[in-house]
């Protein structure tokens, strides 16, 4: 407890100087892989703005960069001076899932690119038709019967929707049927219409049809249960200890960024955790507040690209 007092301390003491350690006077570029308006570039601003306050109100400035399943953005990010000035906002699959999906990439986000932080997490919730099931146990019932055409959706192949799914084939034996859609809202009209029986999703596409009880959430894919939800077990809970299916954004720099630029952001990316609205904006767009920095980013996303490249494979997943 010493030494975490110690270190809180210390990065107090050091907070107001974080302007004079930024790595240049010009405005700091956040280059955001997402459409302006969605869930990645929200972070993006909650996390501009709380980092301002740390610097001394440096001015940021975020650019949505989107397409190519956000590798547009994380190109740009890459072949940017590697001087701390150009950073990048990006979602999991650009770099633990496209790259073992697609060939002949512009880069190589997991070795052109370092992580500085994590700035958002999230869940998802196993969402079945309530008519099917209610419980994972009676859905793994149905599934497992003879002669079961059980389907679930996605929102797209190699979306983190579909191979979420694919890992609970893997863990659990059962045979469902993929059908791909373009997003969220048409597949939760196909689960509500019992065309499909389940659905990995985040909570906000689902909160209100469970609330009424025409989804049954059986389980989160969370380390811990959601406040949400706190009647819906974790899978580890429900008997699924190797299933964890999350989204996150993530903060990056080139790779060849100096160590002390990279270390002086990440002071700067953790005296801003203490933002309450940062906190609170994020909890709004149901995420979580990790506390990865530098070295625990990068452990946590090549892990997951790790297990991401298994299930693909395991599969045999394929995007044109």
């Amino acid at each position: 407890m010493r030494l975490i007092a110690a270190a809180l301390a210390a990065l107090l003491v050091a907070t107001p100087a974080l302007a004079q350690d930024w790595p240049g006077r010009d405005p700091i570029r956040i280059i955001v892989c997402a459409p302006g308006g969605s869930t990645v570039d929200l972070t993006a601003r909650l996390w501009a703005d709380a980092i301002k306050e740390q610097i001394g109100g440096h001015a940021i400035i975020t650019e949505p960069r989107a397409g190519a399943g956000g590798m547009i953005g994380a190109e740009a990010a890459a072949r940017a001076r590697p001087d701390g000035q150009t950073l990048l906002v990006c979602f999991p699959g650009s770099f633990t899932m496209i790259p073992h999906l697609r060939s002949n990439l512009p880069i190589d986000p997991l070795n052109d690119l370092r992580p500085v932080a994590l700035l958002a997490i999230a869940p998802f919730v196993f969402a079945a038709d309530a008519r099917v099931a209610r419980t994972l146990p009676e859905f793994l019932a149905k599934a497992r019967a003879p002669g079961s055409d059980l389907s679930y959706a996605s929102v797209g192949p190699g979306s983190l929707a579909h191979l979420g799914m694919e890992l609970f084939k893997l863990r659990t034996g059962v045979r469902l049927e993929h059908v791909p859609y373009r997003g969220s809202p048409e597949a939760m009209t196909d689960l509500l219409g019992g065309r499909i029986a389940a659905f990995i999703t985040l909570l906000s596409a689902v909160q209100g049809h469970i609330a009424e009880g025409k989804v049954a959430a059986l389980f989160v894919t969370g380390e811990s249960r959601m406040g949400a939800l706190p009647e819906v077990p974790t899978a580890r809970e429900a008997g699924l200890p190797d299933l964890s299916v999350v989204t996150w954004h993530g903060l990056f720099v080139p790779r060849a960024t100096p160590e002390p630029v990279v270390q002086r952001i990440a002071a700067a990316v953790a005296a801003a955790r203490g933002s309450a609205a940062l906190r609170e904006g994020l909890a709004r767009a149901g995420s979580d507040l990790p506390h990865h920095g530098p070295a625990e980013a990068e452990a946590h996303i090549r892990a997951e690209s790790e297990t991401w490249r298994g299930v693909i494979q395991a599969a045999g997943i394929t995007v044109q």
